[in-house]
């Protein structure tokens, strides 16, 4: 393998694959790396497979990297799938880093690990949620990889910057976002609550900027950097934009946090009626953060990095939803009544 490539765990992803395209505009000679390599090998771009589950392989794919950037995903749904692929994950990233001597590793965490719940903005000074555990699997998991790599960072000079993206849209993305509420069909959307507040959305295209820029600035070692954008639709603004630019019949369903709470109790009591092992009792904590009711102020991070993200909300709409659906002929008789029917 050659020497002197910036490297990409991760890199086939969706977050990824926007990060990658930005790295080729710029010419950096990349390794792309994931479970499966694949692509073209040659020039500026080589592929390398690796899991950061394996400690061996991953630091023999980072051998001859001066820069790494971090976007692994795994769990498998288990928390011992989640350890191994987030937690031991990055701390074997890291430690390979400390290994090659990497001028800078950028870790993309998610602000899963924040907590929404309670008042107040948060900011880069906001720490991580201090209960992992009232936390889902992949919330914990996301908080406890923090833990390991800061640790590194502080007891051995990691050169680590972790950047937490909010919800994440674009082209290959997803319209049915988990962060939008619990989609119980794909038309059918309920919300984590009654769905008013302002959501911290991004584009992928926008993370990718971000995440070159938390390359390239000086002095941003061991710092958090929260990206959420400028345009701040709510779960029901942005489902009503799905059904008017789809055509299609999507629906928002708001539902107060204790319906919901109440409901994944009712679950809890036959599964343990049933005695079905796993059984854990629905964390309160948890529900109220996936409300995402509390605002993120990214003043800062966009101060430090000089990073301006999308602005319009015509445009970041149009990026978000349009450049995800198909086109329609001009004969398509949805343009002319209204997706749910109602003749316009």
């Amino acid at each position: 393998m050659s020497t002197d490539r910036t490297a990409v765990i991760g890199g086939t992803g969706f977050i990824g694959s926007a990060l990658v395209e930005r790295l080729r505009s710029l010419g950096e000679p990349l390794r792309i790396i994931s479970r499966r390599a694949a692509g073209p090998a040659g020039g500026l771009v080589e592929y390398a497979a690796a899991s950061v589950g394996d400690r061996d392989t991953i630091c023999a794919a980072l051998s001859g990297c001066r820069r790494v950037y971090c976007l692994s995903t795994g769990g498998d749904g288990t928390w011992e799938g989640f350890q191994r692929d987030f937690i031991a994950g990055a701390r074997n990233v890291g430690e390979a880093c400390l290994e090659h001597g990497v001028e800078r590793l950028v870790y993309c965490s998610s602000i899963a690990a924040l907590y929404f719940g309670g008042r107040g903005k948060i900011t880069a000074e906001t720490p991580p949620d201090s209960k992992p555990l009232s936390r889902s699997l992949y919330a914990r998991a996301k908080i406890l990889a923090e833990q390991e790599l800061m640790a590194l960072h502080c007891g051995r000079a990691l050169p680590v910057v972790i950047v937490r993206p909010g919800v994440v849209l674009g082209r290959g993305g997803m319209l049915n976002h988990s962060g939008l509420g619990l989609w119980m069909s794909d038309l059918d959307c309920v919300g984590w609550g009654m769905g008013r507040s302002p959501l911290p959305l991004v584009l992928a295209d926008d993370v990718a900027d971000a995440l070159v820029r938390a390359m390239q600035t000086p002095g941003l070692e061991g710092k958090p950097l929260n990206l959420a954008g400028d345009v701040r639709l709510s779960a029901r603004e942005f489902v009503e934009e799905m059904r008017r630019r789809a055509r299609r019949c999507f629906r928002f369903h708001p539902r107060p946090l204790w319906w919901l709470q109440a409901g994944e109790i009712a679950k809890w009591l036959v599964k343990a009626a049933a005695r079905k092992p796993g059984n854990t009792w629905p964390s309160w904590r948890d529900l109220q953060s996936r409300s995402l009711r509390r605002q993120m102020d990214c003043t800062w991070e966009k101060q430090v990095l000089g990073w301006q993200p999308e602005a319009s909300r015509e445009r970041f709409v149009s990026l978000a939803i349009d450049s995800n659906l198909a086109k329609r002929s001009a004969w398509d008789l949805r343009r002319a009544e209204d997706p749910c029917g109602r003749p316009r």
